[in-house]
C-alpha cells in the first residue's frame, strides 16, 4: 500500500437519521430534536496521518420543542491503516510504521483525547473543538462528530493573530501545568523520542556532499559548516533528549499547523488533536510559530523575530495564570523542537538536489523558495548549538 500523503474526495458515508440523532440533539441542546433532512459533501484535505479516512460537511434541519432548527456538523473518520515504510519515508516524515499506543499514527488517540475530559479541564481562550459524538465502525474504524468552527482559519491570520494565540496558549499550558494530565499510554512520544528522526539523520553526510559539491548553485545554497551543526544534533540526540524530560510537562497538542486552528469571538479552538500527549511547552510554540512562518514564506530573520515576539506573549499567558513555569524553559524546548523537527529535514533538500541531473539540480537549487527553505532550517539548527 502506499503511504503517506493521503488524500480524501470521496462521497459522504451513507448516513441514517438514527446516525445523526444523538450528536444533532447535543448540538442543539434539544433532547427532543429529531433529524428531518440533511446532506453533506467531503472537506477535500491533504493528511499525512495513516489514521485519517475521511472529512466531511454535513448539514441540515432538525424538528423539535424549538420547532425547526437548522444545523451543521463535521464527520471525521479514522481508521487503522498498516504501513511499513522504508527508508526514505522515515526521513521524509515522523511516522515510522508503527502501530503501538504511542507511536505517531495511533489511529485510537484523537478520539481518546476529545473522548476524555482532558483538552476541557483546562479550557479557556484557547480550547479544543468540541466532540459531539464518538461512534465504533466495523474494520477498526471510528466516526468523529465534531462542532463545525465558525472562525477565521489560520491560514487567514494576521501577525497580530498568531500571537494572541501564542498568549492564549501560554495560559493554556498554564492551567495544564496545575491540572496535569495523568499519564496514558496512548499519548503520543514527544517529537525528539520519535524513532524516525534516525531516517533523517542517516542523510546528514548529504548535506556534507553539497557543501563540497563542483555545482556552484548546490555549494552555494549550504553554508560551510551546516553539515556539522547537524552532526551535533545527531551526536547530542541523548542529550537532547534528557534536557527535554528535565523540563516542566504540560498537555501538548503537537500539530499547531494553520489549518488546525480557527480564530473566534472567545479566542482560538484547536481541530486534529491526533499526536497529543505530554510535553514541554515549547514543543506547541514551535509547530504554532514555525508552521505558520514557513507558510507566510518568512526569511531567517523574521521567523527569528516571530518566535521571540511569541515567546513573549506566550509568557504574558502564563503569567496571567499565575506563572508557574518559568520562561526561559519554555524557549529551550523551542529552540530544540526547532532544530530537530523544523531543522533537521534541511537533510532531504540535499538529498533530493544531488539526486538530480546537473541541468534540473541547477535550476532547482537556484529557486528562491528553496533558498529561503535552506536558509531557514539552517538558522534553526544553529540557534541550537548553544543549547547542545
Amino acid at each position: 500500500m502506499l503511504g503517506p500523503p493521503y488524500r480524501h474526495l470521496g462521497p459522504l458515508p451513507d448516513l441514517t437519521a438514527e446516525d445523526l440523532r444523538k450528536s444533532v440533539r447535543t448540538l442543539l441542546g434539544d433532547p427532543t430534536a429529531e433529524v428531518s433532512d440533511w446532506t453533506g459533501e467531503p472537506i477535500g484535505y491533504e493528511s499525512w496521518s495513516r489514521a485519517s479516512d475521511g472529512l466531511y460537511l454535513v448539514r441540515g434541519t432538525a424538528t423539535g420543542y424549538g420547532g425547526n432548527r437548522t444545523w451543521e456538523l463535521v464527520l471525521k473518520q479514522v481508521r487503522h491503516r498498516p504501513w511499513v515504510p522504508g527508508p526514505r519515508d522515515l526521513a521524509r516524515q515522523i511516522d515510522d510504521g508503527g502501530d503501538g499506543p504511542a507511536d505517531w499514527a495511533y489511529w485510537r488517540r484523537e478520539a481518546l483525547v476529545l473522548g476524555s475530559s482532558l483538552p476541557y479541564a483546562v479550557a479557556g481562550r484557547f480550547a479544543a473543538v468540541r466532540c459531539l459524538g464518538i461512534v465504533p465502525l466495523p474494520g477498526d474504524r471510528l466516526r468523529l462528530w465534531l462542532e463545525r468552527v465558525d472562525g477565521t482559519p489560520g491560514e487567514a491570520w494576521t501577525a497580530r493573530e498568531l500571537l494572541d494565540t501564542a498568549e492564549f496558549l501560554g495560559g493554556f499550558h498554564a492551567r495544564s501545568l496545575r491540572q496535569p494530565p495523568p499519564f496514558q499510554e496512548w499519548w503520543c512520544r514527544p517529537f525528539l523520542e520519535q524513532a524516525a528522526l534516525r531516517g533523517r539523520f542517516a542523510l546528514i553526510d548529504r548535506v556534507a556532499d553539497a557543501e563540497t559539491s563542483a555545482d556552484p548553485a548546490v555549494r552555494g545554497l549550504f553554508r560551510p559548516g551546516t553539515a556539522t551543526a547537524l552532526r551535533s544534533l545527531a551526536r547530542r540526540h541523548a542529550e537532547a533528549i534528557r534536557m527535554m524530560r528535565s523540563l516542566p510537562t504540560t498537555l501538548v497538542h503537537r500539530d499547531l499547523t494553520p489549518r488546525n486552528l480557527f480564530r473566534t469571538a472567545e479566542g482560538t479552538v484547536a481541530i486534529d488533536w491526533g499526536q497529543a500527549g505530554l510535553g514541554p511547552a515549547g514543543e506547541d510554540l514551535a509547530t504554532l510559530v514555525l508552521s505558520s512562518a514557513a507558510a507566510a514564506d518568512l526569511d531567517p530573520a523574521a521567523t527569528l523575530a516571530l518566535g521571540s515576539a511569541a515567546a513573549a506573549r506566550h509568557a504574558t499567558g502564563m503569567a496571567e495564570e499565575g506563572d508557574p513555569c518559568d520562561p526561559e524553559d519554555v524557549v529551550l524546548a523551542y529552540r530544540l523542537v526547532a532544530a530537530y523537527h523544523f531543522g533537521l529535514p534541511v537533510v532531504r533538500i540535499a538529498d533530493r538536489l544531488l539526486s538530480r541531473d546537473a541541468a534540473s539540480r541547477t535550476e532547482a537549487a537556484a529557486d528562491p523558495g528553496t533558498r529561503r527553505r535552506v536558509a531557514v532550517m539552517t538558522a534553526l539548527v544553529e540557534e541550537a548549538q548553544r543549547d547542545l
